[in-house]
């Protein structure tokens, strides 16, 4: 039975692995021993790990050291270990590795993961950040019925795309938490990705809603886009952010999805009745920018207006 002992950085992160064909392992800072450990904080002979003969488990035995010898956080002299206990000497983490337990079969490679290796590059994540501050700044501009004014606007605008900001860096975080890379400048682009995507389907439905006036049909479309954008970002930065299976990654991007649209959906059919004592208004002017179709005449539209009244009087006689 071989004795492998993985050297941890100060976060559990594995840094190397050491395989030792014997039946015990000196441990401490003198070159004569099996391992040494470069700590300050660790004795020329530190610790030894040996195999019990009689139960084949490993045994960790203080040498007499001056700061000891911690196993999961906890000071021993003495101890029997098992796969995955961490040993603390000095500064320094080890990890016993028991090379009897299968390991877990290996994560398909997505092809997927190939090609979205453009999105690890900085310089296109300042382009896009540019980009869609501008295009922010469009919108407002576009939205605006009083004089626009490009350095007031600035400021929240700017606001709202640090606010975006936070959902890759809660990414990158988690993955440094899990010990995986965190690809925060993939997470950045991805977002700034979405961002520009999100205000483009508005802007088309800006366009639509200024010149065919959809019916209650158009509603759905809004919500099954809306809900496959979220989804599909949560998919990509899951996708990103950590190393795990199809079938996780699709149980929790179900989950999040569900959890974001589930209460707007709610107060969305909640606010739907058809009569309210107090009404909500929609105040937004679209500009004429969003008009794509030809104007009417003004007898053409005192016609369409008469036509609503005669159907708004048929309404009522019912």
């Amino acid at each position: 039975m071989a004795i492998v002992l993985e050297l941890l950085s100060r976060k559990n992160i594995p840094l190397k692995h050491y395989k030792f064909e014997q039946d015990y392992v000196c441990v401490g800072r003198d070159f004569n021993n099996d391992l040494r450990l470069d700590d300050p904080y660790i004795c020329p002979s530190h610790m030894l790990v040996a195999i019990d003969p009689e139960s084949g488990k490993l045994i960790v035995n203080d040498c007499q050291s001056t700061n000891g010898i911690k196993v999961n956080n906890k000071f021993v002299r003495q101890a029997t270990l098992n796969s995955h206990d961490v040993i603390k000497i000095g500064r320094t983490r080890l990890r016993i590795i028991d090379t009897k337990v299968p390991l877990v079969e290996a994560i398909p490679l997505s092809e997927l993961e190939e090609n979205l290796n453009w999105l690890n590059q900085s310089f296109l994540a300042v382009f896009l950040s540019f980009v869609c501050l501008s295009f922010l700044l469009l919108s407002k501009y576009l939205g605006s019925v009083q004089e626009f004014n490009l350095i007031k606007a600035l400021p929240s605008e700017l606001g709202q795309l640090a606010a975006f900001c936070i959902w890759p860096l809660c990414f990158a975080i988690l993955a440094k938490v899990v010990k995986k890379e965190s690809h925060v400048v993939s997470q950045f682009n991805l977002t700034f990705l979405v961002i520009l995507l999100a205000n483009a389907l508005l802007l088309i439905q800006k366009i639509a809603i200024f010149n065919i006036h959809p019916g209650s049909w158009f509603t759905w479309l809004e919500l099954t886009i809306f809900a496959l954008v979220v989804g599909g970002f949560i998919w990509l930065s899951l996708f990103i952010a950590f190393h795990q299976t199809t079938r996780r990654r699709n149980i929790i991007t179900g989950s999040m999805t569900f959890i974001i649209l589930a209460p707007i959906y709610a107060l969305g059919f909640l606010n739907s009745d058809e009569f309210n004592t107090r009404p909500s208004y929609n105040p937004v002017l679209l500009p004429p920018a969003y008009n794509m179709t030809s104007s009417v005449t003004t007898d053409k539209f005192i016609e369409d207006v008469n036509d609503l009244f005669t159907q708004v009087d048929k309404l009522k006689a019912k």
